[in-house]
Formats: C-alpha cells, structure tokens, sequence
C-alpha cells in the first residue's frame, strides 16, 4: 500500500500528502436530495461511464459499492485513509472505485456526487494534484460538472465551493508537542489561511505526534495558492520541529536514545497494548529511527504499523467480534510479528 514506505529523518518529518476535489453533475439533484433509487441509478451509470478507467489512464481499479461492505471494513478504509468517517458510516447508496495501491479513490454520491482523492508518502501536494486533474478531466469527459462563473465548482458545503479541493500534509511533531509553545503556535497558523488539527487527538494528548494541515478555504484563492499556503505552513512546522529535535540530541542524546530503546522494548515484547500506548511507542521509535539513535530492519514500516495497529484493522484480521482485552492482545501479537530487528 502507498502508506508502506515513508521515510523520515531530522531534516524531514512529512508522512504523506493529500488532494481531495468535490465534483457534482449539472444534471443531478445532490445526493442528500436524491432517493435510494436514483442514487442506486446513478452510481451504476457512474461507474459503468467510468468503466474504462484502468485501461484509458492505465490505473488498475476496483469498483464496488459500499452498503455490500461489512462495517468492519468501511471502517478499516477509515482507518487507511480510503474515506473520512462520515462516509464510513454512510447507510444510504455509495460506490467507490479504488486503485490496487489506495492512492486514488472515486468516492461516488457520497457528500458530493464525485470525491476524488489522490495520496502519497512525503510531501508532494503539485504532483498529487497534477494526477487528480487527469482523473477529474477524464471524468469531466463523461459528465458535465455544476460550475458557476462566480462561485466556481458548486458543492453541497459551502465550505467546499470554489476550487472544490481540499490539500493536506501529515507531518510528524513529537518535540514540537512537548515544547511550550505548540499551542501558541497551532493557533497563530490560522492567520495564514490553514487549519491544523492532531490525528489522533488534540495538542499533548494527540497520541503519535501526527498533525494534518489543510487549506479550509475553498472559494475567492486559485489551486496555486493553496498549495503554496499549505507547503508554506508545512515547511514552517517542520523547521521548528528540526531545530528542536536537533537540540534535543545534542543536549539529551543519552535521554532521547534510552527513549527509543524502552520503546522498542516495549513494542517487541508487550503481551497487551492498548492503541494509546501504541501510537505513543510507536511515535518515539519513529523519532529515534529518524535522528539515527536506533537502527531497525524495519524502520519504514513503522507509519504503516500506527495504521495496521488500528482496532478496525485487528478485527478484520481476526475475523470475529472481539472484546477490548482481546484486541489490546492482538495489537501486541501484531506489533510484535512487524516490528522486525535490531540492526
């Protein structure tokens, strides 16, 4: 999967980047106004358009639709970044077309009749966009969008309306957490058009130190200026987080390697771990991978395991419901068969 390989190190701290565009037909109520049948209808007239995707843009793709998948995967394609937890829950008719690799999705009458999502490691917003514009003409080809001179691209939220695309950088901050003045901060970004929020919860207590930026303006600023906001803000909190973790190695060396090693410690040999204490372990092996205070066989894989260590992922692993014990005994099985080697 795309997630399998991110690379960090002092310097670089980015996990992955995303473009997201919300499309709509001219010729179509939105979805929340369109009934199970003519949802039904348009989503098979949807894909069956869009059938020859795979062959026309030479992308291998899947298409299903989403009331035929178990809740425990929907919410796994949460978990994976496939869809936003909205539409994990959707009851009403969804499809999605999906790439071998999940970096390209086609949400179909979901908030908008058309999602599209492109992803990848590192930072890339211009590469990732430059894709999901081929995507969308191709679409464009078949339907014709509901677009105003004015407005731009028209969206059921009004928070979508404009360019319709949403961008973001995961970046990971586990100094940057713990300084002072984080929070001051996060705040102050706000002035520059961007919304930060923690991935898996807020300011000290987002376990995994990972922190998503995002543009949540749409209308009245150009693609361009977007991205270029966006990767600003981003490079921004990845220079504060360098100069702090450079810091730190070279007043705490000591402290900061005992840390990852623990961690690593932890991890291999924990009979139970909650998802808490994962994504904590996990996040400081991940910062002492990256200053090159421990070394691992494994070292990339260890984003790849904050996803698989997911309690949705461990059910659909295991197959059958699971108590909350049983699934903090499985996360530690899990962690432990992937965590791989000291080198």
């Amino acid at each position: 999967m795309w997630y399998d390989n991110v690379s960090l190190n002092t310097d670089y701290n980015y996990i992955s980047s995303r473009i997201r565009l919300a499309r709509n037909f001219d010729n179509a109520l939105f979805p929340g106004k369109l009934s199970d049948t003519e949802a039904k209808k348009l989503i098979d007239n949807t894909i069956g358009e869009l059938s020859n995707i795979s062959t026309d843009l030479g992308i291998h793709t899947n298409a299903d639709i989403l009331d035929r998948i178990s809740e425990i995967e929907r919410m796994s394609m949460y978990d994976r970044k496939v869809l936003n937890l909205t539409l994990a829950k959707k009851k009403t008719p969804t499809g999605i077309i999906l790439n071998d690799n999940e970096d390209i999705s086609i949400v179909i009458n979901g908030d908008d009749h058309i999602r599209l999502q492109t992803l990848s490691v590192g930072i890339s917003l211009y590469e990732l966009l430059e894709k999901a514009n081929r995507i969308d003409d191709y679409i464009n080809e078949h339907f014709e969008y509901a677009f105003n001179e004015k407005y731009g691209y028209l969206t059921t939220y009004p928070t979508n309306i404009g360019t319709g695309m949403r961008a973001a950088i995961v970046l990971h901050l586990p100094a940057s957490t713990q300084s002072k003045g984080f929070s001051k901060l996060i705040s102050s970004v706000g002035r520059f058009g961007v919304a930060i929020k923690g991935l898996h919860g807020e300011g000290r207590e987002n376990h995994g130190a990972l922190f998503e930026i995002s543009n949540p303006k749409t209308l009245g600023i150009s693609e361009r200026e977007i991205l270029d906001t966006v990767i600003k803000v981003a490079n921004q909190l990845n220079a504060n987080e360098r100069k702090l973790r450079e810091s730190l190695i070279i007043e705490k060396r000591l402290e900061k390697q005992d840390e990852a090693y623990k961690s690593f410690g932890v991890l291999k040999y924990a009979r139970k771990l909650s998802l808490k204490d994962s994504l904590s372990f996990l996040s400081s092996l991940m910062a002492g991978s990256a200053d090159g205070l421990i070394e691992l066989t494994t070292s990339s894989k260890l984003y790849s395991m904050m996803i698989g260590a997911q309690s949705s992922n461990l059910l659909k692993m295991a197959g059958r419901p699971l108590s909350e014990d049983e699934i903090d005994e499985i996360r530690a099985k899990y962690i432990r068969d992937n965590i791989g080697e000291l080198l």
